[in-house]
Parts: C-alpha cells; structure tokens; sequence
C-alpha cells in the first residue's frame, strides 16, 4: 500500500510539474481500497492521496520531512475535504447541476498541459481517478456558487442603516510620521558599556536640538536600517509601537523633537514630522469595510446552514477505522 501510495503522490506532483514517461504496471486498482462512504460516493485511498497531494509537497508527505503526528493532522484534514466536496456533489446531482465538457476539458488541459507523454493507457485507474476527482471540484464550486456566493448580496440600504447605527465604530485611529535616530544597546552590555551609550545619545540629542540636519545626522549617526532613509519610520498608527516610544510621541506635536527615549531597543530621539487625531470614517471611506463584514457574515451562515442540512441527509461511512 506504500507503494501504491508512492505511485499516486508522483503521479498527482508530476501532472502538475513534469513531463513524464509512466512505466508503473497497471496494479493500482487491486492495490487501492475504500475508506469512506459519503451518500453513494465511495472514495478510497487514491482519492485520499490525491487530496493530500494539493495540501502538502510531495517530498514532505512521503514521509522523510514530515513527523507523524503532522502527517496524520493533513489526512485528517484531506478527509474533510473530500467530504465536504462529496456533499456538496451529491447536491448538484440531487438539483441536476452539471459541469459542460468544454469547461471541464479546459481545466483538465490547464492539469496535464505540461504531462504531454502522461497516456489513460498506461495508468487508466489512476486517470480516471484523477478526472473524477477534477469533476467532483469543479461539480462542488458551482453548487456552492448557486447555493452560497450568489446569494451573497448586500443592498446599499443595509449598508446605509448600519453607518446611520454604529458609524462611531469605524474610526481611523490616530496616525504618526515620523523619524529617529537609535544607538543601540545590547541587553547583554554591562553598567559601563550602557553609560557610554547614553552619553553618546545625549551628544546626538544636543546636535539635533540646536537644529543639525536630522536627516544627514541619523544617516551618519543611527545604529537602525532607516539612516539609509534618514531615520525616516514613515506613517504608522498609535500602538503599533513599543510602550514608551507610543507613549512619548503622542505627547510630541509635529516639528518636535523628543528627549531620549529608552526602550528594549536602545535609546531613540524622535523627530515628529506630522500626525493626524483619530476621526470617525466618513460614509465612504467605511461603506466598503461594512460590505465586506456583512458579506462575510452572511456566507458564513448560508454555508454552514447548508453544510448542516446536508450532513443530516447524507451519512458518513468510514472503512478506516
């Protein structure tokens, strides 16, 4: 069955990446077994092999650069998968869904464009297996494109009523830019070392204070990536910073320059350059995050209402257990 195994990652990895010759012996089908039932749809191990196969590189699940307890967490997961594709299958045969030819052959072609010496021939089992799997996919998309995606419309007038209800809740916070000067203290420096730091730190404060080039002096001067920027930290939001760094430049107003500021990372001078205050968004600046909130929310509910009805009308066998 590790073989059989084997013969299913190459083939899945190689219709994907390679152009090869098959020379497997046509054992596959004798050698494959069923692990799980959904509704009609039985599905084996080739088809789980199949699914792991789009969750993990070939290299990894074949089973030198994966731990087992990983291992069995990703077929846990591909066994999901197929049952959640079987389900909603089952529905579209159930609503006489189909896919037509021409789209399923144009996203079969994308599959083995680059397998031109890939023949049903040589390995028909796993062929079809691999056709069968590519239909069930696209079979699932369109039931759930009907069922779920294209009942996913919010109107302008749901939008509209939730800003008239909660537009204080979508507020921009508070936004900085700004620039600084680090010399940096190693945590594992001693008293000594860490004195002469600040020393040296006290000197940069006064040149920059007394109106040096803050640009050209952090250039020179800084032990952080941004002197080749001219310290320059760009535009950020209050809190995106350490504690004391957040807390020293929201007492700053634009053109200051701070006093030394210590954190874990060593000691910073600040210059502000602007800021703008937290405002409430306007309308249109927070309609699209609004739609979006809602649209997330209600897909989630048809999905899982959906996933519900058709857990109770189709059981699940498993023969692996």
């Amino acid at each position: 069955m590790r073989l059989l195994t084997r013969v299913v990652g190459v083939l899945f990895v190689l219709l994907y990446c390679l152009s090869f010759s098959v020379a497997f012996a046509e054992q596959n089908k004798n050698e494959d077994q069923d692990i799980l039932k959904v509704g009609s749809i039985v599905l084996t191990k080739i088809d789980l092999d199949l699914r792991i196969q789009k969750i993990v590189p070939m290299q990894l699940s074949f089973h030198g650069g994966m731990k087992a307890e990983k291992l069995a967490e990703i077929e846990e997961q591909a066994l999901d998968d197929l049952i959640s594709v079987s389900y909603k299958s089952l529905y579209a045969i159930a609503e006489e869904l189909s896919v037509d030819s021409a789209t399923f052959e144009k996203e079969w072609e994308k599959l083995t464009s680059k397998t031109k010496n890939f023949s049903e021939k040589a390995q028909p089992y796993i062929w079809n297996k691999v056709r069968a799997d590519l239909y069930r996919n696209l079979l699932a998309t369109r039931a759930e494109d009907i069922v779920v995606n294209d009942r996913v419309k919010i109107s302008d007038e749901e939008v509209s009523s939730a800003y008239a209800k909660h537009g204080e809740m979508f507020i921009t916070p508070k936004t900085y830019t700004a620039s600084h000067i680090l010399v940096r203290v190693d945590p594992a420096s001693n008293a000594e070392e860490r004195q002469l730091l600040k020393s040296r730190a006290e000197d940069l404060l006064v040149r920059a204070k007394a109106g040096e080039d803050f640009y050209n002096l952090a250039y020179y001067e800084s032990d952080d990536r941004s002197k080749y920027v001219g310290g320059s930290l760009g535009t950020f939001q209050a809190g995106q910073t350490v504690a004391e760094f957040d807390e020293a430049i929201n007492n700053m107003q634009p053109g200051d320059i701070s006093e030394l500021v210590k954190t874990m990372y060593g000691f910073h001078i600040i210059k502000l350059d602007a800021s703008d205050e937290a405002r409430q968004l306007t309308f249109d600046e927070a309609a699209p995050k609004i739609r979006t909130q809602f649209e997330e929310t209600k897909r989630k509910q048809l999905y899982e209402a959906w996933m519900s009805k058709l857990k109770e009308q189709y059981p699940v066998e498993r023969f692996d257990q």
